[in-house]
């Protein structure tokens, strides 16, 4: 959070207990008579193992049935069965809210699960606002750190001075460095909690470039957390990672830059942060990436004489433009500019889609591969002026067909990323604004969320095929998580909500009376569970040299494992069934 205030809720996670069911409780205790024999038999071999389930709140809870009424201790005072597999699918909230338990205190991410108050290890040094910038240099010096926190007459802090302002604001720029530190701090001050995540300081630090973080306990002022800190105990710092991409002036650097991020997404993985978060944080890298790329690109031109002749702005679309992109998977994206004036017509055509290929083939040399449907900003569909995308969003709202809003469908996930922001943020708020009146459209969008099945058999069982390419393999993409993020989609546009993020969807849907929030948690959880499912297969298969796919093997899955991916598609199925409800026309 900026200017004084404590961070955001993005930022800070309260620690969860976990939660584990009692016996005696509810009567779900009470066996029905169907299953009384099947239990006698089964009192031979002594008690069945425990059957984990997924909670509200996440964690896997053996023995849970429906019904049971759940009491919270502390997690120190108890432990499931499967503690390695906890930590290995844990949903938002469960290891990482908990703590860090048995596999999460282990491998090179483990460390970003610590707290925020672990790596204070002094007062914050503090200056008057009237204080010089020599006073303030001889302050670094003589302390020893890095930053100096500069505060009112009542020690309200009101920004921030590191020696790196000191050495571009004062000493490079020429200015009198008898002057107030007040003219050349950083603020408002950005700040975080004691509580709040290593890992979320270190996405703050990545998300705005900066290298230090005040930290507020309550009102008071208890230190700075910086990059370096985080250095000390972590192999790989993103927000040093996030500086070398920008650094780079090579495809060649940024293509090592890019394995990095993928080193850093395995190590994160490993310790157990949840895909949401590391959505968020590899997110972050890959539109670095990309945003260097179209720089190198944009030089290359200019050194051979070419300019963009009217502003323009690179679009994301789909899952990057979620924030849901944990890989480098296809790209999906496209280019609107300003309206040219005729005499400028041509000549801004011909620039961008030049520009454009060339944008799309250093993205290819990066590491992203190209989009298999050609939504791309090289396909002169997805190149435009910014009246001809108008056009185009309004044409599939105002004229709903089933093969043109499929096929749009990505389009309506979209965010502007680099260049002039504002062409971007037009499009994006024109179908906020008119998608909500257009209920023809957004019964053909939940029309796909609803028809696409889910790998389940009529019993709520698995449904794994036996034969043919794909045997013995589930599609964990596209038998789970396309239905949750097209039901997202559908959602977001219906009520008009601003979130992208599929999780966020969510949330916000149940905050506008769609769920229940204990509902919207389950089904975040589901989301969480398939997401990660799928990146530890695809990590795997990196490591083995192999094209990430998302066809994931079932059987090689432990029974817990196999368990939670169970019960993630029967919510996803709960959701399809929302969605059916609100959009019963289409099922025509």
């Amino acid at each position: 959070m900026v200017g004084g205030r404590a961070e955001g809720s993005r930022a800070h996670h309260p620690a969860a207990d976990l939660r584990v069911a009692q016996p005696g409780h509810g009567r779900a205790d009470q066996p029905h008579r169907r299953h009384q024999g099947r239990r006698r038999r089964r009192a031979h071999r002594g008690p069945a193992r425990p059957r984990p389930r997924l909670s509200a709140q996440g964690a896997v809870l053996p023995g849970l049935r429906r019904g049971r009424e759940l009491h919270g201790i502390p997690r120190a005072a108890g432990g499931g069965p499967h503690p390695r597999r906890v930590d290995r699918l844990h949903p938002p909230g469960a290891a990482r809210a908990a703590g860090a338990t048995s596999a999460l205190t282990r491998g090179p991410g483990a460390f970003f699960l610590h707290r925020v108050r672990e790596l204070v290890r002094r007062p914050p040094v503090t200056c008057p606002a009237s204080a010089s910038a020599i006073e303030v240099a001889r302050l670094l010096t003589r302390e020893h750190v890095g930053s100096v926190i500069v505060v009112d007459a009542g020690g309200a802090p009101l920004g921030i001075v590191t020696d790196r302002d000191l050495r571009e604001k004062v000493v490079a720029a020429g200015r009198d460095p008898a002057g107030p530190v007040a003219e050349i701090m950083s603020a408002p001050l950005v700040t975080t909690r004691p509580a709040a995540f290593a890992f979320d300081a270190m996405l703050e630090m990545t998300r705005r470039d900066i290298r230090h973080l005040a930290v507020l306990d309550e009102d008071r002022l208890a230190g700075v957390v910086s990059a370096r800190d985080l250095l000390a105990e972590a192999a790989t710092h993103p927000v040093l990672l996030g500086r070398d991409i920008i650094r780079a002036v090579s495809l060649e650097a940024l293509a090592g830059l890019a394995d990095r991020v993928t080193a850093l997404a395995r190590d994160l993985i490993e310790a157990g942060t949840s895909a949401y978060d590391l959505g968020q944080l590899v997110a972050e890298l890959n539109d670095r990436l990309v945003v260097r790329v179209l720089g190198l690109t944009a030089a290359a031109l200019q050194e051979a004489g070419a300019a963009p002749p009217v502003p323009f702005c690179w679009l994301t679309f789909g899952s990057e433009a979620r924030h849901e992109q944990t890989l480098r998977t296809d790209q999906d994206n496209g280019l609107v500019y300003a309206d040219p004036p005729p005499e400028l017509g041509q000549a801004s055509t011909d620039y961008f889609r030049r520009f454009a290929e060339a944008a799309i083939r250093g993205l290819v040399a990066v590491g992203f591969p190209p989009c298999p449907g050609n939504i791309m900003a090289s396909n002169p569909l997805w190149c435009q002026p910014r009246t001809a995308w108008k056009r185009y969003f309004r044409r599939c709202l105002d004229e709903p067909m089933p093969e043109r809003v499929l096929g749009a469908a990505i389009h309506f996930d979209v965010r502007p990323l680099s260049g002039a922001l504002e062409l971007g943020a037009g499009l994006v708020e024109l179908v906020r604004r008119e998608a909500p009146a257009h209920r023809l459209f957004l019964a053909l969008l939940a029309r796909d969320v609803i028809e696409r099945r889910l790998p389940l058999t009529l019993l709520g069982r698995l449904a794994v095929p036996r034969r043919g390419p794909d045997a013995g393999t589930v599609d964990v993409k596209g038998g789970g998580t396309m239905q949750l993020v097209g039901a997202g989609r559908v959602l977001a546009l219906e009520l008009g909500l601003p979130e992208r993020n599929t999780l966020d969807r969510i949330r916000a849907a149940a905050a506008r009376g769609i769920w229940p929030e204990t509902q919207a948690a389950e089904i975040a959880d589901a989301g969480q569970v398939l997401m990660r499912l799928r990146l530890v297969h695809q990590l795997a298969q990196l490591g083995r040299g192999q094209t990430p796919d998302n066809r994931i093997v079932p059987a090689r899955l432990s029974r817990a494992d196999a368990l939670l991916f169970r019960d993630a598609l029967r919510t996803i199925a709960s959701v399809q069934q929302t969605v059916r409800g609100r959009y019963p026309e289409g099922l025509g």
